[in-house]
């Protein structure tokens, strides 16, 4: 049965990467959540998805720039202010507290394609081994020697490269690269495609998957391992039948 992955957590109907939307995911039925790691200043890792703080705070500074203690005093509901409490960014542990005792996949996108974020590998794989969640974690990446690190360090854990143009025979890529899967956005996605993938024994979870004809597409695909979609609710419906 294909996954369903919630982007950000539930995050059509709730603050992206907020507990709330992570909570809600749960809450709703979703297999797994994919989220974003960067780091503090004083190397803490936090649960973000952009670089800088604006779009979702409208302050203009990078994670990378200040300490854990100073970005927790923001709140990241924006769009959604007044609908819900303030939300503050999480950590990597507190993220992992909630999830330790579930089966509930987490999808961690490594947020090293700008900023290499020295040591984030180790870090995040060490917290995965401490809260035993080493066989629920996949590691993702748009910088493809962030995951051959994570190979290196532990090999044991499975990665996707994360893609967004379109690779020449991607399925050769990653058995040469020694990865498991392959996070195609979906547009570049094709019976053809796929077909190759499947060949190769490369699974696929493409991204971001919100129309209902393009769910029901991929759903029907027998190489697709998960689908990343900001309405994991509408996924969960059409792959139950309603």
């Amino acid at each position: 049965m294909v996954k369903i992955l919630a982007h950000r957590g539930f995050s059509s109907r709730y603050p992206e990467n907020s507990m709330l939307a992570f909570e809600r995911a749960l809450a709703l039925g979703a297999d797994g959540a994919e989220f974003d790691v960067q780091l503090s200043k004083d190397g803490v890792p936090v649960v973000f998805h952009d670089e800088s703080l604006l779009r979702i705070t409208g302050t203009d500074a990078l994670v990378k720039d200040l300490s854990c203690e100073e970005l927790k005093r923001f709140d990241i509901s924006y769009r959604f202010k007044g609908e819900c409490p303030p939300q503050r960014i999480p950590t990597l542990e507190e993220y992992f507290s909630l999830v330790r005792d579930r089966r509930f996949l987490n999808n961690i996108e490594l947020k090293t394609a700008i900023f290499e974020y020295d040591g984030i590998e180790q870090i995040v794989i060490d917290l995965a081994r401490k809260f035993g969640l080493s066989d629920r974690v996949i590691l993702s990446s748009f910088n493809h020697y962030s995951l051959l690190r994570c190979k290196a360090l532990a090999p044991e854990l499975p990665c996707g490269l994360l893609y967004e143009c379109r690779i020449a025979e991607p399925q050769d890529y990653a058995g040469k690269l020694g990865m498991e899967y392959l996070h195609p956005d979906y547009r570049f996605l094709s019976d053809m495609e796929l077909d190759k993938y499947e060949l190769a024994g490369i699974k696929t979870s493409p991204w971001t998957v919100d129309r209902e004809a393009d769910i029901r597409y991929l759903l029907k695909q027998a190489n697709i391992f998960a689908l990343i979609t900001n309405k994991p609710d509408l996924a969960l419906a059409i792959r139950n039948g309603k």
